[in-house]
């Protein structure tokens, strides 16, 4: 048996979020590509770059360049990126943005950016506000999995997007299912990608994290 969590109309498609007696959830979605976290710490490209050349746009992630320097252009940037004493995006060595996660390793600062899960290299999956007030188990670091076309791969739940979208994981997973894996144009419009998560059961290396 499943109960239904949740509908989200989002893109032109309505998805309905299930839960099984187990705690599985589940649900089928398009697939946006969210490259936050990749700071370049595992070898991997960064996600922004002041001149930016990063693998997202600046523009996808409310900053623009100002007289040279890059600053946020939307009042929400300030809750994805690292910020400097001015309160605009610190810059760090190599030009990079450091962008940040749901969620953090707990034995790093949140100034630093090794702090939060490359997307660059770790398959991980975002959800929506309503999976975690909706299930019992701890969703933040918890064990999941992506499905497209026959592949799978096994992830972590790392960020939370806004209430009204679903659909979206980070690069590496991306590449892992043989999706186009760049963030500026990257994933598919249709809903045809599988996800699932065990709220309640840690992903391999990460703790679960109470929101």
């Amino acid at each position: 048996m499943a109960r239904v969590i949740a509908k989200i109309s989002s893109e032109g498609y309505a998805c309905v979020i299930r839960e099984d007696d187990d705690g599985r959830v589940h649900f089928i979605a398009d697939a946006d590509i969210d490259a936050d976290g990749a700071n370049g710490q595992n070898g991997g490209k960064a996600a922004y770059r002041a001149d930016d050349s990063g693998s997202e746009l600046l523009a996808n992630g409310g900053m623009k360049i100002v007289a040279g320097k890059v600053i946020c252009a939307k009042p929400w940037a300030r809750s994805i990126v690292i910020l400097d004493a001015d309160n605009e995006p610190k810059v760090f060595p190599g030009g990079i943005i450091a962008s940040t996660t749901w969620y953090r390793h707990p034995d790093k600062a949140s100034s630093d950016p090794a702090a939060y899960v490359d997307a660059d290299t770790v398959p991980y999956i975002v959800v929506p506000p309503i999976i975690v007030q909706a299930t019992a188990g701890i969703v933040r670091g918890c064990k999941a999995r992506v499905s497209y076309k026959g592949k799978s791969v096994d992830c972590v739940v790392a960020d939370r997007g806004p209430a009204s979208k679903i659909g979206e994981l980070s690069i590496a997973a991306a590449r892992a299912i043989g999706l186009p894996s760049s963030p500026r144009n990257g994933g598919t419009e249709k809903a045809e990608v599988e996800y699932e998560l065990w709220p309640g059961v840690a992903a391999p290396g990460f703790v679960l994290q109470r929101s």
